[in-house]
């Protein structure tokens, strides 16, 4: 893709080169030119071409045509974490350059996006500086797209310049040597454009500006009939001293450029809304000046009088925001696995009654992960021993693959563990056995006698999800998008059985732990159906099947490490919860025994009791491998 700034270039050394001949004298080696001219000619090949300049498209038509978009949001990743335009990329000044190309993708039209359309602007001219042709900013930023995020607009609108001037004071400009830029003419338009982004966003507030007016040299970057308040627009005049600048025929090396100060004087330029004199100063600060734009621009001096150009509460839409920091490929895909499993509430937890089990046991194949002691001293009839570090190879050399499956363990927490690696691995009619060993014969059920009790004496009905923040997704380093599933359910089950235990008599501190509430909202603030008189307190809730999603409630959960622990009403779906996001990159645990632990005597549903425990018969043969 050729770019504009090269073609000016070359026309400037070849007019050079013709006013360097001599007929009498023989060619002369043609005057090389300057790196600011150079630069220069960058500059004027954007700035005055009112096609591409200022490149702004409204968020009605960006939502409309989302799919033909690239969206690149440069705020901090704090807000782009807090709601942003749903599939946009992160990035900002500094990084912006390397991030387009590498992360972020060229196939389509670029839009930045900042708070209110102001900041994009530098970004937008140095990706067309550097070649990218196709590049635009969304008008009034991120504030147009959801009324939520127009604070910045709402706060800045005014009639701030009480005594507009009229009167034109170009005849009183002086011209000025043009600044020195070090480098060569090869290289100075990467330079300057990287130069201005490692600046950072430049702008003056109005306040700032408005008591010290005559130690600036201000722009008024629009045509001369508004600058004398004679136009059609409502402009009623500009900022006294002011000087006028009209948009695409004023900022070449042959226009009005020489008659900008060079001496380190900074210039303040505005215009209607601050987007496009956004451009004109990153230009102006490649150029060597010292140059900084007029925050929210006219709107800000005199919002009332404007007829054209004017924010209102018509420029904010209430666009979908998606919550979260960007997914990698990688995250992505295992998200999708996860996603298509955990949220469907037809096969997890999947769990089958050990009544159902015995009176079928021959329609399915029984896998037991206990130990391999407690297997040899009794087992499920025609069970095949494996464990969480074996499965995937058992199932592939000794277990058989004719029947559906059940996996039991000791109690049916960490067999959740097995089955949704099963189930992401493509074994689809996965079970596992509800209250594990313990529910089948009697003489196995002393973990879930042990381990049941009233163990959380001050439950908590304070709903917490308002403090919510939202974070980073988790990146999954060194994995390969086509094989990450495979990968991160092998390193789960490596990893063993992720679990909490809540301690008694004396509860633990848990100040330490993002504590997930795995059950409706009725539950977790005391006032459902099923005995439960609150939850831990400082636990958030999260809805069963409907909350770990982008859209919903998983990019709360912190990705810095924090141990994040899971409970449920036994311990079973939280454990299949704590192994999913333990392959998504969190580091979390299950609550063992989950509320059968924490408050059992007032359950009225999903209660161990002794009903629950049966004396089917064990078995200590050992079937043939396949």
């Amino acid at each position: 893709m050729t770019k504009r700034w090269t073609l000016m270039a070359l026309l400037l050394i070849a007019l050079a080169a013709l006013v360097g001949c001599s007929s009498d004298d023989g060619p002369a080696d043609p005057p090389v030119a300057t790196t600011f001219e150079t630069m220069a000619a960058a500059v004027e090949a954007y700035l005055n071409d009112n096609t591409d300049c200022p490149g702004v498209v409204t968020a009605q038509t960006l939502h409309d045509n989302l799919d033909d978009y690239t969206v690149v949001d440069i705020r901090t990743a704090d807000a782009f974490m807090a709601g942003h335009i749903p599939g946009a990329y992160h990035s900002s000044l500094a990084t912006i350059l390397t991030d387009v190309g590498t992360t972020i993708p060229t196939d389509k039209t670029i839009v930045i996006a900042c708070y209110s359309g102001q900041s994009a602007g530098h970004a937008k001219i140095a990706l067309e500086l550097m070649g990218h042709e196709d590049v635009k900013t969304l008008g009034f930023g991120m504030s147009s797209w959801n009324s939520s995020l127009a604070t910045g607009w709402n706060n800045n609108i005014g009639d701030n310049l009480a005594s507009p001037e009229t009167t034109n004071n170009n005849a009183g400009m002086t011209e000025h040597a043009f600044p020195t830029l070090t480098g060569t003419n090869a290289t100075i338009v990467a330079t300057r454009v990287a130069a201005m982004l490692a600046g950072g966003f430049q702008s003056i507030s109005w306040a700032t500006l408005q008591p010290n007016l005559d130690d600036y040299f201000v722009v008024n970057y629009f045509g001369q009939a508004d600058y004398e308040g004679t136009g059609g627009s409502g402009v009623p005049g500009h900022i006294p001293g002011a000087y006028q600048f009209t948009p695409y025929t004023s900022l070449g090396i042959e226009q009005m450029l020489k008659n900008l100060p060079s001496d380190g004087t900074p210039i303040v330029v505005y215009c209607w809304t601050g987007q496009h004199s956004s451009q004109v100063v990153a230009a102006l600060n490649m150029l060597g000046y010292n140059a900084k734009s007029l925050s929210y621009g006219s709107n800000h001096l005199f919002h009332t009088a404007l007829t054209a150009n004017r924010w209102t509460a018509g420029s904010a839409n209430d666009f979908e925001l998606e919550v979260g920091g960007a997914q990698t490929p990688e995250f992505a895909a295992m998200y999708a696995a996860v996603d298509a499993y955990l949220n469907d509430n037809t096969d997890s937890p999947g769990v089958i009654t050990a009544q159902v089990l015995y009176d079928n046991l021959d329609d399915y194949t029984v896998i037991d992960i206990r130990s391999a002691a407690d297997y040899g001293a009794g087992h499920i009839a025609g069970a095949y021993y494996s464990s969480l570090a074996t499965l995937l190879n058992d199932l592939d050399m000794t277990i058989p693959d004719d029947k559906p499956y059940v996996v039991t363990c000791y109690t049916g927490q960490s067999a959740g563990h097995a089955k949704i690696a099963m189930e992401l691995m493509g074994y689809e009619e996965v079970k596992s056995l509800k209250w594990g060993m313990s529910s089948w014969n009697s003489t196995l059920a002393g973990r879930m006698y042990d381990n049941i009790g009233d163990y959380l004496p001050a439950p908590e009905t304070t709903n917490n999800n308002g403090s919510l923040v939202a974070h980073a997704y988790p990146t999954l380093a060194d994995e390969d998008p086509a094989t990450v599933v495979e990968d991160r359910v092998s390193a789960m089950l490596a990893a063993g059985f992720q679990s909490f235990t809540w301690t008694a008599p004396t509860p633990p501190d848990m100040t330490p732990y993002f504590v997930v509430n795995y059950f409706g909202v009725a539950d977790y603030e005391g006032t459902g159906t099923n005995g439960v008189p609150g939850h831990i307190p400082g636990a958030y809730q999260f809805t069963p099947y409907t909350s770990l999603k982008i859209g919903e409630m998983l990019p709360y959960l912190p990705s810095d490490g924090t141990p994040i622990v899971v409970y449920c009403w036994t311990g079973q779906t939280s454990s299949q919860v704590a192994a999913a996001l333990n392959m998504l990159g969190y580091n979390a645990k299950t609550l063992s025994f989950g509320s059968n632990r924490l408050f059992h005597s007032s359950l009225l549903a999903n209660k161990w009791t002794a009903a629950e425990t049966h004396d089917f018969p064990l078995s200590t043969a050992v079937p043939a491998a396949i």
